[in-house]
């Protein structure tokens, strides 16, 4: 098994960090401070002195991006899809989540993590406030309108979701209860059906975000327990990742030209520095899609 261990690069103290997300184009690397309301633009060859910051009004909880633009990002607010202008800051919303059957649950849940699958689908999870009532439910953008995309399936704290290299096969977290479960896939008709259990982390670690390298293992932020791990198609432990000084390890995102470089974001709690750390890792990531307006 490999075991690789991370090196502090970031000094952002954040609150909540998390979505990861690098730019080729301009070589930029992106990740958002949830707590604090921030969004960071860090160009890779100047650091965390070139940084550009965003103080925003309500929080941003994931970023990605979108097809045909290089001015916004895809951005996931308290309960709506968006369009982030990195540079000015400013929130065009585009959809907004609403639990029809149940308005009071608008009030107890807010967005988390999400994706966005090869044919441009923005899928996004939901996660209870108090992080205890299993209220969070899968939700999916596409041709403009939010669907509730759970079949019925509930979590307290949702994370993902990410996708095989074929597309064949969508992974997502349950993270309170410590385990990432998987699906199977239908890419042309963006069905997600016969969910099972894919891995539990030992020992309580939590799973958080998720990356996808192009052998087709899983990363997953093991948060508690400070690091990362890689997992096979078949569940198997194949790689560890240590992230000293980030007991609370959130998302992990590759990035860097050849897509080597995993950046991985973590949380200013419990002894956990909230700062973002990186590594040389030997199997490249996949490239991010983009959402299809």
């Amino acid at each position: 098994m490999k075991e690789y261990v991370a090196e502090e690069w970031l000094p952002s103290n954040s609150g909540l960090g998390e979505s990861p997300l690098y730019r080729e184009s301009d070589d930029t690397f992106f990740f958002v401070d949830i707590k604090n309301k921030l969004v960071h633009a860090v160009p890779l060859a100047q650091g965390w002195h070139g940084k550009h910051t965003v103080a925003l009004d309500a929080p941003v909880t994931r970023l990605d991006f979108v097809e045909g633009r290089s001015d916004v990002l895809a951005a996931q607010t308290r309960l709506g899809f968006a369009l982030l202008d990195p540079t000015k800051g400013t929130l065009d919303q585009i959809a907004t989540v609403d639990h029809v059957e149940d308005a009071s649950l608008n009030d107890k849940v807010r967005m988390n993590d999400g994706g966005i699958d090869a044919r441009g689908r923005w899928w996004a999870g939901t996660m209870a406030l108090n992080e205890e009532d299993s209220v969070g439910r899968l939700w999916c953008l596409r041709d403009g309108k939010v669907n509730d995309a759970s079949a019925g399936a509930r979590s307290a704290v949702l994370n993902g979701p990410v996708w095989s290299p074929d597309d064949k096969t969508m992974y997502v977290c349950d993270t309170p209860q410590g385990m990432v479960y998987q699906y199977d896939y239908d890419v042309e008709s963006g069905e997600a059906t016969n969910r099972r259990l894919f891995v539990q982390l030992e020992g309580g670690g939590m799973p958080d975000g998720l990356a996808v390298d192009v052998e087709g293992h899983i990363w997953v932020a093991a948060n508690s327990q400070g690091k990362i791990v890689r997992f096979s198609p078949q569940g198997a432990i194949t790689a560890t990742c240590l992230v000293p000084g980030a007991k609370m390890t959130s998302c992990p995102g590759f990035g860097g030209k050849d897509l080597k470089t995993m950046f991985i974001t973590s949380i200013a709690d419990d002894g956990s520095t909230g700062n973002v750390y990186r590594v040389r890792v030997d199997v490249a990531g996949i490239r991010r899609h983009a959402f299809r307006l």
